[in-house]
């Protein structure tokens, strides 16, 4: 898509952010506009794409750190601390997400670009994430995160309707 734009996620673009981000659930966690903004606040990462004055899309990551790990025991992020008792150095996409009106366009790959070049431009080794095997299994996620050479260390079941699979890169 041509005439895109990168932005940080801010004051002008959460709301819509916020907005796409339920509009995906299940294939991501649910939020209340104050946890996704606090989330976006404390983030080490994020970005939405911007067309015409439109959100498109938009990923929040946070990176392997101490002031990240205070955070996430905090609100007892499951995922995250699954992923820190295994690895070290890395950086957590905690969601992305694209309006269905503009997938298969090259949103989340755009996102995903730009975000694996800042983690090479600061020497984190591993990109993670993981993929929803319950409620529903996200197969556009598996397929997704396959193309960008993804691969599973293991899965986590929370409970009888939440499971999931993490995924690592090695960068």
């Amino acid at each position: 898509m041509d005439n895109i734009k990168l932005l940080t996620i801010n004051d002008s673009n959460i709301g819509d952010c916020h907005t796409i981000n339920e509009n995906n659930v299940p294939n991501v966690g649910t939020t209340t506009f104050k946890e996704f903004e606090i989330l976006v606040q404390n983030s080490d990462f994020h970005r939405c794409v911007i067309l015409d004055n439109k959100v498109l899309g938009f990923l929040i990551c946070f990176k392997d750190s101490y002031k990240t790990k205070s955070f996430m025991y905090s609100i007892k992020h499951k995922n995250f601390n699954e992923f820190r008792n295994q690895l070290k150095n890395f950086m957590y996409v905690d969601r992305i997400a694209v309006d269905e009106k503009y997938r298969n366009n090259g949103i989340a790959s755009t996102l995903y670009e730009i975000l694996i070049d800042y983690c090479l431009t600061t020497d984190i080794e591993y990109l993670t994430a993981e993929i929803n095997l319950l409620p529903v299994k996200n197969e556009p996620s598996f397929m997704f995160h396959s193309k960008y050479q993804f691969k599973e260390i293991n899965t986590k079941k929370y409970s009888e309707d939440y499971e999931v699979s993490l995924q690592k890169r090695i960068l």
